[in-house]
């Protein structure tokens, strides 16, 4: 359920980006509708299709041009232990849960991130390809400088919408968030990739820039998330979203932001699972949490219950 949710606000699974893999084994394309209530009382429709012509995204009943549109409209957040796991291990998912919170709140950002990444897969094809890389070195400086730029001060932002969170959930993790920018500190972009041009012709792709950056997160006393417990890990991710779900409120007054816990109360003990959902409860937003088990937390702060019996969603009875 949660899945198909994501495709109609998002166009995509909170999984992977390839869409097939969510298409039931042995069809030929996959089909979803969902309604949307608007503060301003307006439903608002959207309808994803996909089949050997390709995907396709309606909102009411007219074509949406592209995913990114779709998002900006109906912002999601969505939380897994999948995505815990990569939150540790992979510096890709760290950068990408800093990419997600400027996208949402810095409206020029998605075109900005466009720029860099065409311009830097035209500098990786002349790197293969041996032609010269000067006619690409300009607009992917310009675009990557101001990426970095708006990721550094984004970065800022955020740790002091950590601090709120901490002391609102009554936790004492101290948790401090630090950007590693991708490329030599101290080295304007254009020296750096002017002085690494050999090296990157002989591995054939630009190692290092923006697209490399990286999120440190440590708490008081200096431990990395190398260090963390597994509980330790998850809390400080969902320190960290909730951090960032509490700045998007703040810029984007006018949002409905939907949220995903998938298996929320997994290695978190009774009174972290009481503030995480308190925390969320105290905000304007839907939330959806699945659980193998129903807790007493869970249903203390839940609207309404439903149960997948025989593979349909019922809603839980008394």
């Amino acid at each position: 359920m949660l899945e198909a949710v994501h495709l109609a606000a998002v166009g995509r699974s909170f999984r992977t980006r390839d869409t097939g893999q969510v298409q039931r084994r042995g069809a030929s394309g996959l089909s979803v509708g969902a309604w949307f209530e608007q503060r301003d009382g307006l439903a608002l429709h959207v309808r994803l299709e996909r089949d050997g012509d390709g995907m396709r995204l309606q909102r009411n009943g007219q074509p949406v041009r592209s995913a990114a549109e779709l998002a900006r409209r109906l912002p999601v957040l969505a939380l897994s232990q999948d995505g815990v796991r990569r939150f540790r291990t992979e510096r890709a998912e760290r950068r990408g849960l800093i990419d997600w919170g400027l996208f949402h709140v810095k409206h020029e950002f998605h075109a900005l991130w466009s720029r860099y990444h065409v311009a830097l897969a035209q500098r990786n094809a002349a790197l293969r390809s041996t032609q010269p890389l000067e006619p690409w070195l300009q607009p992917l400086c310009e675009a990557g400088e101001a990426l970095s730029a708006a990721r550094v001060q984004y970065v800022e932002r955020l740790q002091a919408r950590i601090a709120e969170v901490e002391a609102e959930l009554g936790l004492r993790m101290s948790l401090d968030v630090v950007l590693q920018r991708g490329w030599r500190e101290g080295s304007e972009l254009r020296k750096h990739w002017t002085d690494s041009e050999s090296r990157d012709r002989t591995l054939g792709y630009t190692a290092s820039g923006p697209h490399r950056a990286n999120v440190l997160v440590s708490c008081e006393g200096g431990l990395g998330l190398e260090q963390f417990s597994a509980g330790q890990v998850k809390i400080a991710y969902l320190v960290l979203r909730l951090a960032q779900l509490r700045d998007f409120l703040e810029e984007r007054q006018d949002a409905e932001p939907i949220v995903f816990f998938d298996d929320l109360a997994a290695e978190l003990d009774g009174d972290h699972l009481a503030a995480m959902l308190g925390g969320l409860g105290r905000q304007s937003l839907q939330r959806f949490v699945t659980s193998p088990v129903l807790t007493a937390n869970l249903s203390d702060y839940a609207d309404a219950v439903f149960h997948v019996k025989h593979g349909a969603l019922c809603a839980a009875t008394n």
